[in-house]
């Protein structure tokens, strides 16, 4: 009576796969004609340079069994339209990988990120992975020959190369190419690699596996190019130490036949990264922002630090080849000092010849802070006075009155020299010259201590000659540089 029982369960199982066969529109029977390539252990391979973050098998179950489903590596070679359960004869490690439970109708997603490592390590052969739930009830999947293509299994990885974190996914018909059967104890020598669904577990009182195999030597390695542009400070096209990156910068990208590629904005650090490009010949484009100017180009002997836009913002043609990342592609960027305008004594401060910035100091000297020959008048004849005039340091502190009236009066006259306009300020540097011709930062205290009248127009007198340095009044500021001389984010 068992084996009668039995055998009626083979019987209807057999007619429900034989019904399922003949509708082509059903998702878990429906089957296609494909003749896949010779197959063995697939290569898996990144591109050139990448390390491997995670990999993910992802697949889509038809029925919600409700059952542990278990993934496993496989361990010899086999072909999807000649695997068999006789042939194919448990070739598979044991050891679970990953677990997961069918509880809905859903995607799936398995981390297989130390087996695909194995795989680019060559630890193993890439056989591919087992699917299986031991003795209990059979769960559907959709399989590669489904006509629903969006739930086809696939494969993705995600890896990390120049910095920068990108994803593939192997999955047939959208890239690489994935091999899946299933195998059937209840039939040891059919094969069903062509079927349009995947099963595990018991089926007809025996068990079935689903095997899937993934080919990535049919996905061309793409390239990439990028990586900088920067603030040019002492303007000689190689990147110093210090030179800042400049973000918000439009580089375009052409192939060598002027052919429009893509285009992006340099990020917060002054770098592009241009990447999932096939192999071939390109050109980078820098725009650059008005009122500025391309440093020269290919300067010293390090193709990575210096810049290589000509005075059209273009590079050269530059080949790559499939998986090369190739980052050396730079341009440097600088700003002749603006006219007309004022710049904060910070910018005096910085171009004065004591860093990597041109002196821009040297060139309107002497200045006097009063009248010219006043007794007390301090005459400024050397970059190096500026300097200590402009820091606060030297001829008093930066709590002195006198001393800060000193630091405005010079930025303020270095600021008249380079061109700005000065009448809102006139009146304010003559009353502050004639009283530095009788008065210098020893003065400060007494006058302090004597509450003179004097306390409160020198405050009078540096607040407004900030105010005119910094663009509050008069022409107004050359806002495209801050107090350090280096071009603001976002120009």
């Amino acid at each position: 009576m068992k084996k009668l029982v039995t055998f009626a369960m083979i019987v209807a199982m057999l007619a429900i796969v034989g019904l399922g066969c003949q509708n082509d529109s059903n998702p878990i029977d429906s089957k296609k004609t494909w003749s896949p390539p010779d197959l063995a252990a697939q290569k898996l391979t990144l591109p050139t340079g990448a390390t491997l973050v995670m990999a993910t098998f992802n697949i889509r179950t038809i029925n919600a069994s409700g059952e542990t489903i278990n993934v496993h590596r496989i361990t010899a070679d086999w072909d999807e339209m000649t695997v068999t359960w006789d042939n194919f004869a448990g070739s598979f490690d044991p050891a679970i990988i990953e677990s997961f439970t069918a509880s809905s109708i859903d995607w799936y997603s398995i981390d297989v990120t130390g087996l695909v490592q194995g795989w680019l390590d060559d630890d193993y052969p890439n056989y591919g992975l087992l699917v299986e739930q031991g003795q209990t009830a059979f769960t559907h999947y959709y399989s590669s020959e489904s006509p629903f293509t969006d739930y086809h299994p696939y494969l993705e990885i995600c890896y990390e190369i120049g910095g920068t974190q990108d994803c593939m996914v192997i999955r047939r018909d959208i890239e690489g190419m994935v091999y899946d059967a299933y195998v059937w104890e209840l039939y040891p020598t059919q094969n069903d690699g062509s079927s349009a669904s995947l099963l595990t577990g018991l089926v007809g009182g025996l068990e079935k596996y689903s095997l899937l195999k993934f080919d990535m030597e049919s996905v061309p390695e793409l390239a990439a190019i990028g990586d900088f542009v920067w603030h040019d400070m002492d303007m000689d096209g190689i990147q110093d130490e210090g030179e800042p990156g400049v973000p918000g910068i439009v580089v375009n990208l052409y192939d060598c036949e002027d052919n429009f590629i893509a285009t992006m904005m340099t990020d917060v650090d002054g770098r592009y990264l241009f990447d999932e490009l096939p192999a071939g010949d390109y050109y980078v484009e820098f725009i650059l922002p008005d009122g500025y100017e391309f440093s020269p180009q290919d300067q010293g002997m390090d193709d990575a630090m210096d810049s290589d836009a000509n005075m059209n913002g273009m590079t050269g043609c530059i080949n790559l080849e499939a998986g090369e990342t190739d980052l050396t592609w730079d341009a440097g960027i600088w700003r002749p000092v603006q006219k007309g305008c004022t710049l904060t004594i910070g910018y005096w401060k910085t171009h004065a010849g004591f860093g990597p910035q041109d002196d821009m100091v040297t060139q309107y000297l002497t200045i006097w802070l009063g009248t010219a020959g006043g007794g007390k008048s301090l005459a400024v004849t050397s970059a190096a006075i500026a300097v200590d005039v402009l820091k606060m340091k030297t001829y008093g502190k930066n709590n002195n009155g006198i001393t800060k009236l000193y630091a405005q009066l010079l930025g303020a006259k270095l600021n008249i020299a380079n061109g700005a306009d000065y009448t809102d300020v006139e009146d304010i540097i003559n009353a502050a010259d004639a009283f530095l011709a009788d008065h210098d930062y020893t003065d400060w205290k007494p006058l302090v201590r004597a509450e003179s009248e004097y306390v409160d127009m020198v405050k009078y007198w540096h607040g407004m000659l900030d105010d005119y340095n910094n663009g509050d009044i008069g022409p107004g500021h050359c806002n495209d540089f801050d107090d350090g001389g280096f071009i603001k984010p976002g120009i």
